[in-house]
């Protein structure tokens, strides 16, 4: 196989530079229909508050055990959980929620209703499984190596014994994506309120 035709490895740790996930994380998902919604484009310091409420989420994850792959220059990012995480307790999962509305100024009221639908309507029959919380590859790298550092972290994930990857599609275009990764639908729609938009639960069994 000659090097042009080699995909890259994604570059898989606990211990990311956590700046330069969030720096990718904002600008993928600055236009996102759940994040728009969550945190309005209109919102005074909107930038602030969206690399506060991923810094947060993703400092969370990697503190409980999660993980995050990337591509060598983080252009591509992929975070989620693992089914040895430590599970938060009500307490500590109230003192989350609580830092995340602080955190995000006149917004904090939307997100702590999205990240509370997102609990609520997490399955809880599923098999042991990672829950891929942000996946995001900024535009400038779509179709390139980025891609494929991501692309080969799920598959990764998917190679697990015994292990399942669980999804949210943030958007039509995302369902699609994550479709063609190998997940399926499963449960119901999340619809966000005030006629806001939905997320589309996702399964890969082990």
């Amino acid at each position: 196989m000659t090097t042009a035709h080699m995909r890259p490895e994604p570059i898989v740790t606990g211990e990311p530079d956590l700046d330069a996930v969030v720096a990718t994380l904002t600008a993928s998902f600055a236009q996102d229909p759940i994040i728009e919604w969550a945190i309005p484009t209109d919102t005074p310091e909107r930038s602030r508050y969206l690399d506060s409420f991923f810094a947060i989420v993703t400092e969370d994850i990697l503190d409980r055990g999660g993980m995050v792959a990337t591509s060598s220059d983080y252009d591509a990012v992929v975070v989620w959980t693992t089914p040895t995480d430590a599970v938060p307790t009500v307490d500590e999962s109230a003192v989350l929620l609580d830092r995340l509305e602080s955190a995000t100024g006149p917004t904090g009221h939307r997100v702590r209703v999205l990240m509370e639908l997102l609990d609520e309507h997490h399955p809880t029959d599923l098999p042991p499984h990672c829950h891929v919380m942000f996946a995001a590859v900024r535009a400038h790298s779509r179709g390139t190596g980025a891609r494929a550092a991501v692309t080969g972290a799920l598959r990764e994930l998917r190679l697990a014994d015994g292990v399942g990857v669980y999804a949210e599609a943030s958007s039509e275009r995302s369902l699609r994506l994550w479709e063609r990764l190998g997940l399926s639908r499963v449960g119901s729609e999340i619809v966000l309120p005030d006629g806001g938009p939905k997320l589309f639960p996702l399964f890969a069994a082990p």
